[in-house]
Protein backbone atom coordinates (compact mmCIF):
# COMPACT_ATOMS: atom_id res chain seq x y z
CA UNK A 1 0.00 0.00 0.00
CA UNK A 2 2.78 2.46 0.81
CA UNK A 3 3.06 5.16 3.38
CA UNK A 4 1.60 8.66 3.47
CA UNK A 5 3.73 11.38 1.97
CA UNK A 6 3.84 13.47 -1.16
CA UNK A 7 0.72 14.01 -3.21
CA UNK A 8 0.55 12.53 -6.72
CA UNK A 9 0.96 16.05 -8.12
CA UNK A 10 4.17 16.53 -6.10
CA UNK A 11 5.37 13.12 -7.27
CA UNK A 12 4.60 14.02 -10.89
CA UNK A 13 6.51 17.27 -10.50
CA UNK A 14 9.47 15.49 -8.88
CA UNK A 15 9.52 12.83 -11.59
CA UNK A 16 9.34 15.37 -14.41
CA UNK A 17 12.06 17.60 -12.94
CA UNK A 18 14.38 14.68 -12.18
CA UNK A 19 13.89 13.11 -15.62
CA UNK A 20 14.51 16.45 -17.33
CA UNK A 21 17.71 17.02 -15.32
CA UNK A 22 18.96 13.51 -16.06
CA UNK A 23 18.24 13.89 -19.79
CA UNK A 24 19.97 17.28 -19.86
CA UNK A 25 23.00 15.70 -18.17
CA UNK A 26 23.20 13.20 -21.04
CA UNK A 27 21.43 10.20 -19.54
CA UNK A 28 19.71 7.77 -21.90
CA UNK A 29 15.95 8.28 -22.22
CA UNK A 30 15.02 5.10 -20.31
CA UNK A 31 17.51 5.90 -17.56
CA UNK A 32 16.14 9.43 -17.21
CA UNK A 33 12.57 8.10 -16.93
CA UNK A 34 13.61 5.50 -14.35
CA UNK A 35 15.43 8.17 -12.34
CA UNK A 36 12.30 10.34 -12.40
CA UNK A 37 10.00 7.55 -11.25
CA UNK A 38 12.43 6.49 -8.54
CA UNK A 39 12.64 10.07 -7.29
CA UNK A 40 8.83 10.20 -7.18
CA UNK A 41 8.70 6.99 -5.14
CA UNK A 42 11.18 8.34 -2.62
CA UNK A 43 9.72 11.86 -2.45
CA UNK A 44 8.89 12.64 1.19
CA UNK A 45 9.12 8.99 2.13
CA UNK A 46 6.14 7.87 0.09
CA UNK A 47 5.64 4.96 -2.23
CA UNK A 48 1.94 5.58 -2.92
CA UNK A 49 2.30 8.60 -5.21
CA UNK A 50 5.22 7.06 -7.05
CA UNK A 51 3.29 3.83 -7.56
CA UNK A 52 0.28 5.70 -8.94
CA UNK A 53 2.53 7.66 -11.28
CA UNK A 54 4.31 4.49 -12.43
CA UNK A 55 0.94 2.86 -13.09
CA UNK A 56 -0.13 5.85 -15.16
CA UNK A 57 2.97 6.36 -17.32
CA UNK A 58 3.23 2.69 -18.27
CA UNK A 59 0.32 3.30 -20.66
CA UNK A 60 2.25 6.03 -22.53
CA UNK A 61 5.12 5.40 -24.97
CA UNK A 62 8.18 6.93 -23.29
CA UNK A 63 9.11 8.92 -26.39
CA UNK A 64 6.01 11.10 -25.99
CA UNK A 65 6.81 11.84 -22.36
CA UNK A 66 10.41 12.72 -23.18
CA UNK A 67 9.39 15.07 -26.00
CA UNK A 68 6.76 16.74 -23.80
CA UNK A 69 9.30 17.31 -21.01
CA UNK A 70 11.73 18.82 -23.51
CA UNK A 71 9.03 21.07 -24.98
CA UNK A 72 7.88 22.18 -21.52
CA UNK A 73 11.47 23.01 -20.57
CA UNK A 74 11.81 25.05 -23.77
CA UNK A 75 8.49 26.88 -23.32
CA UNK A 76 8.98 27.51 -19.60
CA UNK A 77 6.18 28.49 -17.27
CA UNK A 78 3.56 30.91 -18.52
CA UNK A 79 3.95 34.23 -16.71
CA UNK A 80 1.11 36.56 -15.89
CA UNK A 81 1.11 40.13 -17.20
CA UNK A 82 2.12 42.70 -14.59
CA UNK A 83 -0.56 43.09 -11.92
CA UNK A 84 -2.69 40.22 -13.23
CA UNK A 85 -3.34 36.60 -12.28
CA UNK A 86 -1.66 33.52 -13.78
CA UNK A 87 -4.89 32.69 -15.61
CA UNK A 88 -4.43 35.91 -17.60
CA UNK A 89 -1.16 34.58 -19.06
CA UNK A 90 -1.12 33.06 -22.54
CA UNK A 91 -1.18 29.26 -22.48
CA UNK A 92 -1.86 28.93 -26.22
CA UNK A 93 1.52 27.39 -27.06
CA UNK A 94 1.17 24.95 -24.14
CA UNK A 95 -2.27 23.82 -25.36
CA UNK A 96 -1.06 23.49 -28.96
CA UNK A 97 1.88 21.30 -27.96
CA UNK A 98 -0.33 19.23 -25.68
CA UNK A 99 -2.70 18.59 -28.60
CA UNK A 100 0.10 17.83 -31.05
CA UNK A 101 1.71 15.34 -28.68
CA UNK A 102 -1.65 13.74 -27.83
CA UNK A 103 -2.14 13.04 -31.56
CA UNK A 104 1.48 11.85 -31.81
CA UNK A 105 0.86 9.50 -28.87
CA UNK A 106 -2.13 7.94 -30.63
CA UNK A 107 -0.20 7.52 -33.89
CA UNK A 108 2.80 6.06 -32.07
CA UNK A 109 0.56 3.62 -30.19
CA UNK A 110 -1.03 2.48 -33.46
CA UNK A 111 2.40 2.17 -35.09
CA UNK A 112 3.72 0.08 -32.21
CA UNK A 113 0.62 -2.12 -32.38
CA UNK A 114 1.21 -2.60 -36.11
CA UNK A 115 4.81 -3.64 -35.50
CA UNK A 116 3.76 -6.03 -32.72
CA UNK A 117 1.11 -7.70 -34.88
CA UNK A 118 3.50 -7.93 -37.80
CA UNK A 119 6.13 -9.64 -35.62
CA UNK A 120 3.58 -12.23 -34.49
CA UNK A 121 2.93 -13.35 -38.07
CA UNK A 122 6.15 -12.61 -40.00
CA UNK A 123 5.81 -15.38 -42.62
CA UNK A 124 2.04 -15.53 -42.99
CA UNK A 125 -0.55 -13.41 -44.70
CA UNK A 126 -0.70 -10.30 -42.54
CA UNK A 127 -3.80 -8.22 -41.92
CA UNK A 128 -3.49 -5.33 -39.52
CA UNK A 129 -6.28 -4.91 -36.99
CA UNK A 130 -6.21 -1.36 -35.66
CA UNK A 131 -6.49 -1.45 -31.87
CA UNK A 132 -8.85 0.81 -29.97
CA UNK A 133 -8.11 0.36 -26.27
CA UNK A 134 -4.32 0.81 -26.47
CA UNK A 135 -4.25 4.16 -28.32
CA UNK A 136 -7.15 5.52 -26.25
CA UNK A 137 -5.44 4.45 -23.02
CA UNK A 138 -2.14 5.94 -24.19
CA UNK A 139 -3.68 9.31 -25.07
CA UNK A 140 -5.80 9.42 -21.90
CA UNK A 141 -2.81 8.55 -19.69
CA UNK A 142 -0.63 11.12 -21.46
CA UNK A 143 -3.24 13.86 -20.99
CA UNK A 144 -3.81 12.98 -17.32
CA UNK A 145 -0.06 12.95 -16.69
CA UNK A 146 0.62 16.21 -18.56
CA UNK A 147 -2.33 18.07 -17.04
CA UNK A 148 -1.29 17.05 -13.52
CA UNK A 149 2.16 18.65 -13.81
CA UNK A 150 2.79 22.02 -12.13
CA UNK A 151 3.13 23.57 -15.61
CA UNK A 152 -0.40 22.43 -16.53
CA UNK A 153 -2.15 24.64 -19.08
CA UNK A 154 -5.30 24.20 -16.99
CA UNK A 155 -3.99 27.18 -15.04
CA UNK A 156 -5.51 29.34 -17.75
CA UNK A 157 -8.84 28.78 -15.96
CA UNK A 158 -9.16 31.36 -13.21
CA UNK A 159 -10.01 29.61 -9.98
CA UNK A 160 -8.36 26.31 -10.97
CA UNK A 161 -6.20 25.14 -8.08
CA UNK A 162 -3.56 22.77 -9.41
CA UNK A 163 -2.47 21.78 -5.90
CA UNK A 164 -5.99 20.61 -5.06
CA UNK A 165 -7.07 19.10 -8.38
CA UNK A 166 -3.76 17.65 -9.60
CA UNK A 167 -3.87 14.67 -7.20
CA UNK A 168 -7.55 14.08 -8.01
CA UNK A 169 -6.72 14.08 -11.71
CA UNK A 170 -3.84 11.60 -11.30
CA UNK A 171 -5.67 9.20 -8.98
CA UNK A 172 -9.00 9.40 -10.81
CA UNK A 173 -7.45 9.12 -14.25
CA UNK A 174 -5.22 6.21 -13.29
CA UNK A 175 -8.14 4.36 -11.71
CA UNK A 176 -10.38 4.80 -14.76
CA UNK A 177 -7.68 3.88 -17.29
CA UNK A 178 -6.49 0.84 -15.30
CA UNK A 179 -10.06 -0.36 -14.79
CA UNK A 180 -10.92 -0.06 -18.49
CA UNK A 181 -7.71 -1.88 -19.47
CA UNK A 182 -8.51 -4.62 -16.95
CA UNK A 183 -12.10 -4.98 -18.17
CA UNK A 184 -10.90 -5.39 -21.76
CA UNK A 185 -8.14 -7.76 -20.64
CA UNK A 186 -5.36 -5.53 -21.92
CA UNK A 187 -1.85 -5.59 -20.51
CA UNK A 188 -0.24 -2.59 -22.12
CA UNK A 189 3.53 -2.32 -22.31
CA UNK A 190 5.34 -0.34 -24.96
CA UNK A 191 8.63 -1.30 -26.51
CA UNK A 192 11.02 1.61 -26.80
CA UNK A 193 11.24 3.01 -30.34
CA UNK A 194 14.37 5.12 -30.08
CA UNK A 195 17.13 2.71 -29.18
CA UNK A 196 20.86 3.12 -29.05
CA UNK A 197 22.53 1.29 -31.90
CA UNK A 198 24.85 -1.44 -30.70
Amino acid sequence: MGTPGASPETAASTAAATAARAAKAGAEEDDAMRAGLEAARKDNGTSVAGTVLSQLVKYVPTETISVYLAVQAALGSATAPSGKQVCDASFVSHWIWLGVLAVATALLAIGLAYRSQRQMAPNQGFTFTCPIVEPVAAVAAFLVWALSLPTTPLKDMCGYQAEAWGPVLVLGGTTVISTVAYVFGKTITWQKVLQEER
